[in-house]
């Protein structure tokens, strides 16, 4: 009788732990299921931004000298017209973020001087060169949203 009891107890605890089923409308009506376009590394995209491919922010350290003097936080994004280029960009998303984050880790660790005021045309210089590079010359524009920076 006790093993009985024991092995119910044991089942269901791990029926606790088994996930739920997934809908694929996430429980909304076929009619207001719209398709939302995402990848890992970007935001999803509405509909009065269908254009624009938003990155999830980028930050780095500032260094003076060999120590940490504070970082920079760099919000930014893709304007694309076509469709078919911004589903290719949407799909290399971790690449372009890599390599915008790591153009801005560069910057603010050999380039920046702490206290002066950031160059964003030097970051959308290099950042457009390898969009151009990676999706295609003309076909993607880099814009920056915000750069802001915390020294200590």
């Amino acid at each position: 009788m006790q093993n009985i009891r024991t092995i119910s107890l044991l089942l269901a605890s791990i029926a606790l732990f088994l996930p739920a089923p997934a809908y694929a409308s996430g429980g909304k009506s076929k009619a207001s299921t719209k398709v939302e376009t995402k990848a890992f590394g970007t935001k999803s995209i509405s509909e009065a931004t269908e254009n624009f491919v938003e990155f999830y922010p980028s930050a780095a350290t500032i260094f003076n000298g060999n120590r940490p003097a504070g970082f920079m936080h760099f919000e930014y994004g893709l304007e694309i017209n076509d469709p078919a280029v911004r589903a290719y960009a949407i799909k290399i998303a971790p690449r372009l973020r890599d390599f915008y984050g790591r153009i801005l880790t560069q910057y603010a660790g050999s380039h920046y001087d702490p206290g002066m005021v950031p160059d964003v045309d030097y970051l959308l210089t290099r950042m457009q060169s390898i969009t151009d590079r990676t999706i295609g010359k003309g076909k993607a524009r880099v814009l920056v949203s915000s750069l802001m920076v915390s020294e200590k």
